[in-house]
């Protein structure tokens, strides 16, 4: 009888514990960030969703019909290798996750391109660009091209992060599906170099925005590197490091794109893109 009891409550026992195992590596996966609203469609048509088989979800931006631009991070494993294209997956023209919907467009990725300077270490120069399997259909009610800025932003301006994820930093937080914008104000850069904070690692390449206190209401967490910073309508940058999930001296920094539009461009009539495995040079 004994046996027969242990049998039963195992065979009850299994299916719960892969039950929660699967649900433990979906929230891994699954961005993240604290409060915003939801966007409307339409709202940030340049804005994508970068799926790998390896890494965390990531953001990035249509800035050609067949190139999207995000973080050079997010093409790289834990060995500091660069992923192999065909395993990376671009949606554009959908403010949900899941489910699919009708205006969403999804491409593989058949060429990777980094920026030939990039510390993976202190994430400088932290941008790349992916050239998709096949260009997107435009025009389209939902999808469009970045308007990609060259002027300086100012201090003070109120700009929006568009991205994805659970609308709070609580762990078994449900991830909310749908895209949400949160309101970030720039910074002044010396502010947020201060040593209590990123301690001089602020490059003028680079852009600090968003909460430098803890914050409850706006505030990016893991899955949204390579997410864009809107200022007036326009690309200003993409997320790269201070993903502080509403954690005070830790601001977001983003990379300027003002920095890098002629890079961007040259990678347009680029033929050869970056082999599976390749590691950049630590500067």
């Amino acid at each position: 009888m004994q046996w027969i009891v242990f049998v039963v409550c195992l065979a009850v026992a299994v299916p719960l514990i892969r039950a929660d195992s699967e649900e433990l590596v979906g929230d891994e996966r699954s961005p993240r960030l604290i409060g915003g609203t939801n966007a409307p469609w339409g709202q940030f048509p340049s804005a994508v969703s970068i799926n790998t088989s390896h890494s965390l979800h990531c953001g990035g931006n249509v800035v050609d019909r067949q190139h999207v631009l995000t973080a050079a991070q997010c093409l790289f494993n834990t060995n500091r290798r660069l992923l192999d294209p065909y395993w990376i997956e671009v949606r554009a023209g959908d403010i949900a996750l899941s489910p699919v919907g009708s205006r969403r467009q999804t491409r593989r990725v058949s060429h990777i391109f980094v920026h030939p300077q990039f510390n993976i270490l202190t994430l400088e120069n932290d941008v790349a660009v992916l050239r998709l399997d096949r260009p997107y259909d435009l025009p389209s009610n939902t999808i469009n091209m970045a308007n990609r800025t060259r002027r300086i932003v100012r201090n003070g301006a109120n700009c929006q992060m568009a991205g994805w994820g659970a609308s709070t930093a609580a762990v078994n937080a449900p991830v909310n599906v749908l895209q949400r914008f949160l309101p970030m104000t720039v910074n002044d850069r010396d502010l947020c170099n201060q040593a209590t904070m990123h301690a001089g690692r602020i490059r003028e390449s680079q852009l600090c925005a968003g909460n430098t206190g803890a914050s409850n209401n706006a505030a990016p967490c893991a899955g949204n590197a390579g997410t864009g910073l809107y200022c007036d309508r326009a690309l200003v940058g993409t997320l790269s490091f201070g993903i502080n999930c509403g954690v005070a001296n830790n601001p977001p920094v983003f990379t300027q794109v003002r920095f890098y539009n002629d890079w961007i461009e040259r990678q347009f009539n680029q033929t050869q893109g970056l082999p599976a495995g390749w590691t950049p040079a630590v500067l």
